[in-house]
C-alpha cells in the first residue's frame, strides 16, 4: 500500500519536472518513508487523543523517535508491517502506561529502564547493510545519543520530581529502544551466519 502510493506520488511529482528520473529509485525510497512516517505518527497522535493520553505522544516524539533514528534497531522487510507492528506496540505502550500510572516507581521497570540505557550506549549505533555509516558518522552519533542520553535522564529526574506521569512514557520508550535494538543486532549476527554458512557450502 505504501509503496503503491509513493510510486504514484514520485510519479506524479517526476511528471510535473519537480524531481530528476535518474534519482527515481532514491526519491521513492524517501516518499515511502515519509508517507509511511506521516501516516504512523497521525494514527500514535489519535490514538492518544481517543484514550487521553495526550501527553505519551509528547513522549513519543521526544523520547523515542529521536533516539530510534540514530541508534538503529530493526526494521520490519514491508511498510506495512513496519506500520501495523509500530502502532500495535504504541497501543500496548498506552494500555501499559494507562493501567499503571505510577510505573516510574516500579523497582522493576527502573531496572530494565538502566539496563536498556546500557544497551543503547554500548550497541547503539547499530551498523547493517540498510543503514551504513563512515566511522567519522559512527563517533558523531555516538556522541549525539550520549547527550540526548543525558538530557533525556536530566528531564527523567525532573519529571520524577515534580510527579509528572509523562516519565512512565519515558521510561516505557527508552525500553522499547533497546529492544529495537537488540533485536536488530540478533539479526545481524542471524544474517552474517547465514552468510558464512552459504560461503563454506559454495567451498
Amino acid at each position: 500500500m505504501f509503496k503503491h502510493l509513493a510510486e504514484d506520488v514520485t510519479f506524479l511529482l517526476i511528471k510535473n519536472k519537480m524531481l530528476d528520473i535518474q534519482s527515481y529509485e532514491i526519491y521513492l525510497y524517501a516518499v515511502e518513508v515519509i508517507i509511511l512516517n506521516g501516516s504512523l505518527l497521525l494514527t500514535c497522535l489519535l490514538i492518544s487523543i481517543l484514550s487521553g493520553e495526550l501527553f505519551h505522544i509528547l513522549a513519543f516524539i521526544l523520547f523515542f523517535i529521536p533516539l530510534r533514528m540514530l541508534v538503529g534497531g530493526y526494521h520490519c522487510k514491508r511498510s506495512e508491517v513496519c506500520f501495523l507492528c509500530s502502532v500495535g506496540v504504541y497501543g500496548l505502550s498506552i494500555v501499559l502506561v494507562h493501567c499503571a500510572e505510577n510505573l516510574y516507581v516500579n523497582i522493576v521497570m527502573q531496572i530494565l529502564g538502566i539496563l536498556s540505557i546500557i544497551v543503547i550506549i554500548v550497541f547503539s549505533p547499530l551498523i547493517n547493510s540498510n543503514h551504513p555509516l563512515e566511522k567519522y558518522q559512527i563517533k558523531r552519533n555516538k556522541k549525539i545519543i550520549y547527550g540526548m542520553i543525558a538530557v533525556d535522564f536530566v528531564l527523567y529526574a525532573v519529571f520524577y520530581k515534580l510527579n509528572l506521569t509523562m516519565v512512565s512514557s519515558e521510561t516505557v520508550f527508552i525500553i522499547l529502544v533497546a529492544l529495537t535494538l537488540l533485536l536488530g543486532t540478533l539479526k545481524n549476527i542471524r544474517n552474517i551466519y547465514r552468510e558464512n554458512r552459504l560461503i563454506e557450502e559454495r567451498n
